[in-house]
Order: structure tokens, then sequence, then C-alpha cells
């Protein structure tokens, strides 16, 4: 258990002591991600961004989630779900190109005026407070992977086992302290799961550079 995200990212850092100074970046999933990323990068001495990630659903009813997307090119679309919900590819392109614009958007709100951090060459931490669905971390994986990053790390404190196994497949290591098979969701391993507003993302994000 954490008591929090703060916590959470103070733990995370004792299994990424290999992974320090300005040569690394370390990119907070938009939301949960940053307070923990925050955690994280302050001790290893990393600069610090936000990675922005969209999910996107074919409206009901139900609902059916069927990708993500970055504010970059980085998309991940579910064949099968797509089928199941019955969507063509015009749809899926409008829904796409909807949830980019939204991603950046959040990006250039939660950045202010400054730019963002240029990961090409470097080694990426993508940073997560649980993964509790694997299209936003994956689509986070292969975004830094599209600009350029050297190495991809997707840290997590939490997240299920076939979480874990699948992002294997596009990032270059995988750390999560916890991975148990009763797995639901990321709430049910911290105290403290209070949401994250893009304010208080905003802040963290100008404390490191």
């Amino acid at each position: 258990m954490y008591s929090d995200r703060q916590d959470a990212g103070r733990q995370l850092v004792t299994c990424l002591r290999r992974y320090t100074g300005a040569d690394v970046r370390i990119l907070g999933l938009h939301g949960g991600g940053v307070p923990v990323a925050a955690e994280t990068a302050a001790p290893l001495g990393c600069a610090l961004d936000v990675l922005v990630v969209r999910e996107h659903v074919v409206p009901g009813p139900p609902g059916v989630l069927v990708g993500a997307v970055a504010e970059g090119p980085a998309r991940v679309l579910d064949e099968e779900a797509v089928r199941r919900a019955g969507a063509g590819e015009a749809q899926i392109g409008e829904l796409e190109r909807d949830a980019r614009v939204e991603a950046r958007a959040i990006g250039l709100r939660l950045r202010g005026r400054r730019p963002g951090l240029p990961p090409a060459g470097r080694d990426v931490i993508v940073v997560d407070d649980g993964a509790a669905c694997r299209f936003a971390a994956e689509v986070a994986c292969r975004e830094a992977r599209a600009q350029g990053a050297g190495r991809v790390v997707f840290a997590v404190p939490a997240a299920s086992p076939a979480t874990v196994d699948h992002l294997r497949t596009v990032a270059d290591e995988v750390v999560c302290p916890l991975s148990p098979v009763f797995f639901v969701t990321a709430s049910d391993f911290y105290l403290d799961f209070a949401p994250v507003t893009e304010a208080g993302a905003g802040r963290l994000l100008t404390q490191l550079v």
C-alpha cells in the first residue's frame, strides 16, 4: 500500500537508482502520473516533463474504448474493439483527431510558456500512478519512442501482471513494485487517491526543468 502518490513516487525511486542525471528525461503521464513523476525526478536529478495521452471511445450505448493517442504521432487501436463497436474508418479517424487536439491543448496548458523537453537520444522514464488501462500506457511508450528516446522505461507503482507483460513488448524495461494477480484498479493500492487537477499538475511541472 502507498499512502498517496507522493509516497508511491518516493518508493519508486529505489527501483530507478541506476537512472540519474540531466541526461535522463522523466515524463509523468497527464493526471495521476505527474505527482508520482515529480517525486521520482527530484532525488534522481532528472528533468521532468508531462506526456499527455487521450483515450477515445466509440459512442454507445454502451460506449466502447477502442484506443488512445498522444500529442504526437503515436496511436494505439484495438481492431477487435473497433469491430465490436461497429465503427468505420472515418469515425475512428475523427475520434483520433479530436483526441489528439485535446491532448495537445492539455499539454499547452500544463507546460505554460515552457517548451517540452526533447527526449531524443536520451533514456526516458514514463511514469504513471497505476496502469489500469494498457492503451494509455502503451501509447505513452510509443510516443517516447517516436520522439527518438534512446531507451524507454515504463515505471508504475502498481499494475496487473497482464499489463506488465504487455508493456514489456513496447518498453525496454518495466519497473513495477506491485503486480498482484488480483489487481483491479490502482486506487486499491493507495490510502489517498484523490483526483489530480490540471492546476496541481502544472505547479509540479514548474518545480523541475
